[in-house]
């Protein structure tokens, strides 16, 4: 699948390369399939890159590297379109707006992704957490590389 994206111009992916999200994101409904692409300057953000759309691209982070103690609340019926087993492996990630220097993230509704089945979702969870907040400069040393498809440009 070829996608020409406006940020990092032509992309070749094949589908397994994809994640698809069946409810789309807040925002974007509309926009199902999507590419999870690691930002070439920095470890720590990748991007959710549209397959449909080469102008919708997300920064996204591991809230986990910035924020050790983040977990989501959500019920199980959030996750149903995961199609989870006990032994699918998921993975958190929350978007990130905002400029250089004054950067937030939204932990009040991240992103899901079942890795095995390459399937995602956004839930918006059954606690406080900010929709806006504020990033330190410094994620934790101990994050894990976020899972980013390996993307050929064309």
């Amino acid at each position: 699948m070829r996608i020409d994206s406006h940020r990092f111009g032509t992309l070749e992916l094949n589908a397994d390369q994809l994640f698809l999200f069946p409810q789309g994101l807040i925002g974007m409904e509309s926009l199902h399939q999507w590419a999870l692409i690691p930002d070439p300057d920095n470890a720590s953000v990748a991007w959710l890159q549209s397959a449909a759309r080469g102008d919708r691209a997300l920064a996204v982070i591991s809230p986990r590297a910035f924020f050790p103690d983040y977990r989501v609340h959500i019920g199980r019926r959030d996750l149903s379109s995961l199609h989870l087993t006990s032994g699918s492996e998921v993975y958190v990630m929350t978007t990130v707006a905002g400029h250089v220097g004054k950067l937030t993230t939204n932990l009040r509704a991240p992103l899901m992704l079942n890795l095995d089945r390459r399937l995602g979702c956004q839930v918006i969870t059954n606690d406080d957490r900010p929709m806006r907040q504020p990033l330190p400069t410094v994620a934790a040393e101990s994050a894990k590389p976020l899972p980013t498809s390996q993307v050929r440009a064309a």
